[in-house]
């Protein structure tokens, strides 16, 4: 009898985890003739991604960190195997899960995750899974080792398996392509370009501080493109905007399929955030041949290598002075290009999977032989 193997894929449609989930799902590892999957999710969301024909889909709509959710599916008992893509486990079946944890920024950033009650979540869950679950992963040494020091796990108890980028989306275009792109969403022909300013952990206001002071100095005179926007834009950012209008600019609703047109279009990219599990932007903007200006913090400089130009992700005049120099150097943003599509190439999903199957393949082993 064939091993059966839960996957929760309530966040598909995340960024991040998201992106993980469909990649895994598009290229699942596992053969049927060693496990039959079942996906856990919602019906109408799953329709529209690649999913493996034979999997069966069961209905699963439980809110992230709602109390339903603890408990689980009361399908999940059948499984052999539950393969759980975020910390968000179901309690009575925890010895059944692969955990998959991408960072630990809700419980290092307190004031973004202040409430007393998810607090005590995470350090009972992170605890839980410690000593309960079948597998843990990480997407990153970074990650595997911040839950060494913080929690006490065992280095041997964590597999890392990267996540990979989607080399068919995040490729070159041709010019005429981007200039058709900065023309429609009226964009400037030359500017700084960067993603994400909701959570604290992204570190904007540092970003905007600094760009706000070498614009006033007319140090600088390069506008900053922010893309990856969900939702309404925060009023203090638009207050800015009103002071520079011709400074900053907001690309909302930005589809998947144009996002590396922005990239590309863009003369440096600019992350300065202070912890990442893993960091899908960096990698994205090396893959269209955008040099990348990041800080040195958490798992950066373990995924990109000699192949960017950091700062410190605190201190303005790190920021500012490389900043200004970087833009002067026309040889060092012309290697860095080269070297961060190299680097990029480096993270592929294919070779992703094959490590996560090296993963599966000692807990299938037991049920098979």
């Amino acid at each position: 009898m064939r091993l059966k193997i839960g996957y929760d894929a309530r966040m598909i449609e995340n960024s991040g985890i998201g992106i993980r989930i469909q990649h895994i799902l598009k290229f699942w590892p596992i053969s049927r003739e060693s496990a039959d999957l079942f996906i856990f999710g919602d019906p109408k969301v799953l329709k529209k991604y690649n999913l493996p024909n034979h999997a069966e889909i069961i209905e699963y709509k439980s809110s992230i960190y709602s109390p339903k959710e603890f408990l689980g599916h009361r399908r999940m008992g059948e499984m052999d195997l539950l393969d759980i893509p975020h910390f968000n486990i179901p309690f009575p079946y925890i010895c059944k899960c692969i955990v998959t944890i991408h960072d630990l920024i809700p419980y290092h950033f307190k004031a973004a995750h202040s409430s007393l009650i998810k607090r005590v979540y995470l350090q009972v869950v992170f605890r839980w899974i410690k000593w309960f679950a079948r597998k843990i992963i990480t997407v990153s040494e970074y990650t595997k080792q911040d839950l060494v020091r913080s929690f006490g796990y065992r280095n041997e108890n964590i597999s890392v398996v990267y996540n990979g980028i989607d080399l068919q989306n995040f490729s070159k275009q041709p010019l005429a392509k981007v200039t058709q792109f900065l023309k429609k969403h009226k964009l400037p022909k030359s500017y700084l370009f960067t993603v994400g300013i909701g959570k604290s952990h992204k570190n904007f206001p540092f970003l905007l501080t600094n760009l706000e002071t070498l614009w006033e100095k007319k140090k600088l005179s390069l506008p900053l493109v922010v893309g990856g926007l969900k939702g309404e834009i925060p009023e203090e950012f638009l207050e800015i905007q009103k002071r520079y209008p011709d400074r900053i600019y907001f690309l909302s609703h930005l589809p998947y399929a144009e996002l590396p047109l922005a990239y590309q279009g863009a003369k440096v990219f600019l992350y300065p955030s202070l912890m990442e599990g893993f960091g899908f932007p960096v990698l994205e903007a090396q893959s269209v041949g955008t040099p990348v200006f990041s800080s040195n913090a958490s798992v950066l400089p373990e995924i990109l290598g000699n192949a960017y130009e950091s700062f410190d992700p605190k201190d303005s005049d790190s920021f500012q002075t490389k900043l200004l120099s970087l833009l002067k150097d026309s040889k060092r943003l012309n290697t860095l290009k080269s070297f961060g599509e190299k680097n990029a190439a480096k993270f592929q999903w294919k070779a992703a999977i094959q490590t996560l199957k090296h993963v599966y393949e000692p807990l299938l082993k037991p049920k098979i032989e």
